[in-house]
């Protein structure tokens, strides 16, 4: 009873201090601990929090919305703009790390080096650059080499790691080791498209790609012939690495001054090789995608031989010759002022190799149909060649065929026809069976492809 009168004797002081307004009283309050009290800026505990909605200013470093100045990539108050060496350009991106991030082996490789103080660092990149140029003035170029691999890997997606994949490059360029210096070469062209030494890499990768291809035309080897001794040279198919070069060149750089100078190069070796295919695919590519190459007149008289090299015979496909006359058809009318009276001459008689091998072609399909029975094809194309060929020896030999094989008939006879009948017929042949066949004024059963009337000169 006696603690019972003493808390309300208690609640009624208070009660009657509060009604009168009573100043006696302490108005104080006891403090209260805060819970969830925001960080303040530039701790680690604020910059962890705030490091995903941090915005970059170039040339002034990071701001974070509600914290006065800017910060750098630690999240420390910066007195000054941020130095170029410190910028950072693509951080890594947590989708690449697939599914379980925390199974990662480049994730955990990362993890390891912080913990043995490998970790990126900007202080410790800095100085490995500053002593591989010390050590790269000095032409020093393979314990260069090492430092600017450190730097860049200290201080990755920066403006360090770049300049340090570039100057690492050029360590193993300048030391003649080109199979290091193009690996790397691809490798910063493949993290950092835009940088500003394209240009530069462009140049040393030529360089790289015309060594190896002039070293085969003086030394020739086989593909598979090793290399032990010759550290300028790749370990197998030097020529084969130049190629690859060549190719790397115009996909990194499509629009630049070397992209068709590296086409016309991957041509020519195809050319001289004897792969013609792929020579003619080279030489297409850059008629059609480099209209205003300087070598668009070597690619169309280069392009004319190689078709014509593809071309097996009157017994295989006849489309490198169709193909070869419409390309010297071009090159007569777009170059005829280039052209010499030599190269024209050279022209006009490749114009009519062309022609004679279309006609000789046309021949040897006729016999064939004619040797099957099949009267009908092999009428068309004797008629072809007397059509598009009259005064030549080809055309008076297919009039004579025409006369002995008038009375044939156009299919020949099916075997056993009576008994196939009695099965039904497929339901596509039978579709394709009723669609009407074309028929030209002539009253042939097919109509052939159309030639030039002028081919019948150039055979005469």
């Amino acid at each position: 009873m006696t603690r019972l009168k003493q808390l309300f004797t208690t609640a009624l002081a208070i009660a009657l201090v509060a009604t009168c307004g009573c100043s006696s009283l302490p108005t104080r309050m006891p403090s209260m601990p805060t819970f969830g009290a925001a960080a303040k800026p530039g701790t680690k505990e604020w910059w962890k929090k705030n490091k995903n909605k941090a915005e970059y200013v170039v040339g002034s470093g990071y701001q974070v919305e509600g914290a006065p100045g800017f910060y750098d990539s630690h999240g420390q108050p910066m007195d000054a703009p941020m130095s170029e060496e410190a910028l950072v350009f693509s951080p890594e991106d947590k989708a690449s790390q697939g599914l379980l991030p925390g199974l990662d082996p480049k994730a955990q490789y990362n993890k390891a080096k912080q913990v043995v103080g490998l970790g990126p660092n900007q202080r410790k990149a800095t100085e490995a650059y500053k002593e591989g140029e010390e050590l790269y003035a000095q032409e020093k170029y393979r314990r260069a080499a090492k430092r600017f691999a450190e730097a860049a890997d200290r201080w990755p997606s920066s403006t360090i790691e770049q300049q340090a994949m570039y100057q690492e490059a050029n360590c193993y360029f300048y030391d003649d080791e080109y199979i290091k210096a193009r690996e790397k070469y691809v490798e910063l062209l493949d993290k950092y498209p835009n940088s500003a030494q394209v240009d530069n890499v462009i140049e040393r990768m030529w360089s790289i790609a015309q060594y190896w291809e002039q070293h085969h035309q003086h030394e020739p080897h086989w593909t598979l012939t090793p290399n032990f001794v010759d550290e300028t040279r790749p370990w197998f198919d030097t020529l084969g690495h130049s190629v690859k070069t060549y190719e790397d060149i115009q996909l990194y750089d499509p629009t630049g001054p070397r992209a068709d100078d590296s086409i016309m190069a991957i041509a020519g070796i195809y050319f001289r090789t004897g792969k013609y295919s792929d020579a003619d695919h080279y030489y297409e590519l850059l008629r059609q995608q480099y209209p205003r190459s300087d070598y668009q007149f070597e690619a169309h008289l280069l392009g004319l031989q190689t078709k014509l090299k593809k071309y097996q015979g009157p017994e295989y496909d006849g489309a490198p010759l169709d193909e070869a006359k419409l390309l010297a058809k071009q090159l007569s009318n777009q170059f005829a002022r280039r052209l010499n009276t030599e190269e024209r001459e050279r022209l006009r008689e490749t114009q009519g190799q062309v022609a004679r091998a279309i006609v000789e072609r046309h021949m040897s399909m006729a016999k064939h149909y004619e040797n099957t029975g099949h009267y009908g094809a092999a009428k068309v194309y004797y008629a072809e060649v007397v059509r598009q060929h009259p005064q030549s020896q080809l055309a008076a030999d297919a009039r004579t065929r025409l006369a002995q094989i008038a009375d044939e008939p156009n299919v020949p006879d099916v075997p056993l026809k009576t008994v196939i009948d009695l099965f039904p017929e497929n339901p596509e042949r039978t579709r394709v069976a009723r669609v009407p066949e074309l028929r030209d004024s002539r009253g042939g059963d097919t109509e052939a492809p159309e030639q030039d009337n002028d081919d019948s000169t150039l055979l005469r």
